[in-house]
């Protein structure tokens, strides 16, 4: 019973003095930075952010609503962001039990039967059961610190799934516009087709009635011949596109079907708040893990210099045998100390520091591209569409150009040239009118990601 209560005064005293003890190496301080009070090409000073709309709220349309909830729930990026998060939730529970005893137990049973005259028979029964324990004790914080960076891994996977989260959900946005857009493309081509075999029908027989030439006719057919050659383009890019939307939602190749026109997806007259700098670092899931990655490095020099320390260990067993030794244990404490080893442990430390060194300037570097593409964003919006009203200006004045020629050829005031001429406008003002209003909506989309918006 002396023994029992030795052996529990000694390791409840080591606890406390493990839990008391320092921590060896650098607190972690988050790096100072002078981010400013606003972004470029936005002179909003308050928090308030449009990254805090709700992306169910962004994405009117229904049908891509519907996609982004597949994509969420069967995305393979997404599946393998979830499944690097529990790894680094064990790894994490891993190093927080090194923390604590490795508690055992061992038992035999043994029977001989041996016959020795003149006594005769002689039979021996034991039966032996011990209690193990073996505990390294964390004198210098090292374990703590292993813990400490552990944890910070974990928070940075949990950081990457989340940035995974908000970019599949972009992504699937884009990819439904695009696909949108080039179903748009193919019915602008589609409806010129349709036009200009009208106009061939309408000069074959002006040619019939001696009032066009041959040369008008073979003009009509190399213009209606020249569209006709964009069709298979535009169905190769939406088929192709279609395989991608389907592949972000986790699905095998097929078609996607689409709600509303492009230009009705997103309210493009909004004007985004942009916040301040200041909060995209607690907003942005890529910051977050870049910063969780720099508090990990900071631990790991903790750990570089515990293992240069003394190792304290205790080992202790009780049991008991029933071959007359009764209630048995021991309790052994042990002191390991580092004296010579090349080098390798004050190498490991520099190592360590040089990788904090490497995550501090990836995280610094991070914050300021964050930054550039938040200032990006809200040019590239205010631009944009500035250019989709100039494409409707375009537009409008290749659609005058083409009625023009229209009633000009027919009346005999010009050639069947200013015709195709003014076609041929109308025909690139309304693909490069489409194309502008994507770019439009793909820089409003942009910026809502850039801000940290889409997890909500």
């Amino acid at each position: 019973m002396i023994l029992k209560k030795y052996i529990v005064t000694a390791i409840a005293a080591m606890m406390l003095l493990g839990i008391h003890s320092c921590k060896i190496g650098p607190n972690y301080k988050r790096p100072q930075a002078d981010l400013g009070k606003q972004y470029r090409f936005s002179n909003q000073t308050d928090t308030l952010t449009f990254a805090d709309t709700s992306w169910t709220k962004l994405y009117k349309d229904t049908v891509l609503q519907n996609l982004i909830r597949k994509g969420i729930r069967a995305n393979f990026d997404l599946r393998i962001a979830y499944a690097r998060v529990n790894q680094a939730l064990s790894q994490f529970k891993a190093a927080r039990a090194e923390l604590f005893p490795s508690i055992g137990a061992d038992g035999a049973a043994a029977y001989q039967n041996s016959q020795k005259p003149p006594s005769g028979t002689v039979e021996y029964n034991d039966v032996y059961a011990v209690g193990t324990l073996s505990w390294e004790l964390d004198i210098w914080g090292k374990l703590r610190r292993a813990k400490e960076s552990a944890r910070a891994q974990m928070l940075s996977q949990e950081a990457y799934r989340q940035a995974t989260y908000i970019n599949l959900i972009t992504s699937i946005a884009l990819g439904y516009y695009n696909l949108i857009e080039y179903k748009d493309e193919l019915s602008i081509t589609r409806d010129n087709v349709r036009i200009r075999e009208e106009a061939l029908s309408l000069v074959k027989a002006k040619m019939i009635a001696g009032t066009a030439s041959g040369l008008v006719v073979a003009q009509a057919e190399a213009e209606l011949a020249t569209v006709k050659t964009q069709i298979p383009a535009l169905e190769r890019a939406v088929g192709i596109q279609e395989n991608a939307v389907k592949l972000l939602l986790g699905d095998l190749p097929g078609e996607v079907k689409t709600g509303i026109p492009l230009i009705a997806q997103v309210d493009t007259t909004i004007i985004p708040k942009t916040g301040i700098p200041a909060s995209l670092i607690v907003r942005r899931p890529d910051l977050i893990a870049a910063e969780q990655q720099l508090i990990s490095a900071n631990a790991q020099i903790g750990v570089a210099r515990g293992m240069m320390m003394p190792t304290l260990s205790i080992n202790a067993s009780l049991g008991y045998s029933t071959l007359g030794a009764g209630i048995i244990g021991s309790a052994v404490g042990g002191l390991v100390a580092p004296i010579f080893g090349w080098g390798k442990l004050r190498a490991g430390l520099r190592k360590a520091q040089a990788y904090n060194e490497e995550m501090l300037a990836t995280y610094q570097k991070a914050i300021y591209t964050a930054i550039g593409e938040v200032s990006d964003g809200m040019l590239s919006v205010n631009k944009e569409r500035e250019m989709v009203v100039q494409q409707k200006n375009l537009r409008n004045a290749a659609q005058t150009a083409f009625d023009l020629s229209n009633q000009l050829y027919n009346a005999g005031y010009a050639s069947y040239l200013d015709v195709i001429n003014a076609q041929r406008l109308l025909y690139q003002a309304e693909i490069q009118l489409s194309q502008a209003q994507l770019s439009s909506l793909e820089s409003l989309v942009n910026l809502y990601l850039a801000l940290g918006g889409g997890w909500k």
